[in-house]
């Protein structure tokens, strides 16, 4: 491990391509934003209208919904931020969970990361998921986010009606995507460590093919210190609107259903890098994949890798990138 934790100026060439890869629409976005905010062309500008009437209208939102929790921080941010967090994660796999589970519709196996894996899935298994996973979402997760909230409020996070404009939003977005990246990538690498793995991580390896919702599959250990405190951390650093902080916890669990899928689905974020480190166990520990490519850590060289892109069409990534054949 103390050999490959070194960045070689290689893995630091490939690394800053993947970060320019990654961030520029998002920074493009920005910088526009930016510029068109300005006071001289905000007043006619198409994109600055666009922008303020979102801005209103989730600032409409908000206030129905810190209105409906009686105007009290505590109870907003807690039992608020459960409710997002259980929707999230029931509406992301509902889908994929049921055609895990009855393999309809059809057209949707042609996706599948891992042919002939989890079709169907396993009830025995599933259930022993599903028990761990309850528990994670309905008792971990409320206690981290009660004892979380002192932390918040010292740092200054707000629940005022104003919300912050849009480039704050994509800035905010931008370090949210690094902040993740730092903590996840470490402390999950971390989590494979011989003295660790056994104890903290193995379970959630227990599927070398995974699902969406076996996102969530760990101990109480692992789900606190990679998967709570990654996401939470940037809205934490960054002081940020618990309107964005919900949004970007939607994200995540987004993203992470995604990821954990087994399915490559057309015009979502791809699950391959991800899919493959179940299935090798020490690659791909990042969520982005910048610091994997740092550290040497990554996937380069493999057919998974060529496969690493969102798919704008409705054929099987495999189609487009078959497998590569075996030399005699």
């Amino acid at each position: 491990m103390a050999k490959s934790i070194m960045p070689s100026k290689k893995g630091a060439k490939r690394a800053l391509n993947l970060l320019i890869k990654r961030f520029t629409p998002l920074l493009v976005m920005y910088i526009a934003v930016k510029c068109f905010n300005s006071q001289n062309i905000a007043t006619s500008n198409v994109l600055y209208q666009i922008s303020s009437s979102l801005r209103s209208w989730f600032e409409s939102l908000w206030e129905r919904i810190y209105e409906t929790f009686g105007r009290n921080d505590f109870v907003v941010h807690n039992v608020g931020s459960w409710l997002v967090g259980v929707g999230f994660y029931l509406g992301c796999n509902t889908v994929f969970l049921f055609c895990d589970v009855t393999g309809k519709p059809k057209w949707m196996l042609k996706y599948k990361v891992q042919d002939g894996t989890n079709n169907p899935v396993d009830m025995h298994k599933l259930l022993v998921l599903l028990k761990t996973t309850i528990f994670n979402i309905t008792i971990v997760t409320p206690i981290f986010t009660v004892l979380f909230y002192p932390i918040v409020k010292y740092f200054g996070a707000y629940h005022t009606k104003e919300l912050p404009t849009f480039d704050r939003f994509l800035g905010e977005l931008m370090a949210f995507m690094i902040l993740i990246e730092i903590g996840f990538y470490y402390t999950h690498r971390l989590l494979h460590h011989p003295k660790l793995y056994a104890r903290l991580h193995k379970k959630h390896h227990e599927w070398t093919a995974p699902i969406g919702a076996e996102s969530i599959y760990c101990g109480v250990p692992e789900m606190i210190i990679s998967n709570l405190v990654p996401a939470a951390i940037g809205p934490l650093v960054m002081r940020s609107h618990l309107m964005v902080s919900w949004i970007w916890f939607g994200m995540v669990l987004f993203g992470t259903t995604v990821v954990h899928s087994g399915y490559h689905m057309p015009f979502l974020d791809s699950p391959e890098a991800h899919d493959y480190h179940h299935k090798v166990f020490n690659k791909q520990f990042g969520t982005i994949g910048i610091l994997d490519v740092l550290h040497g850590t990554d996937f380069e060289g493999t057919v998974e890798e060529e496969r690493h892109f969102i798919v704008y069409s409705f054929k099987p990534v495999k189609d487009l990138v078959p497998d590569k054949k075996k030399s005699c």
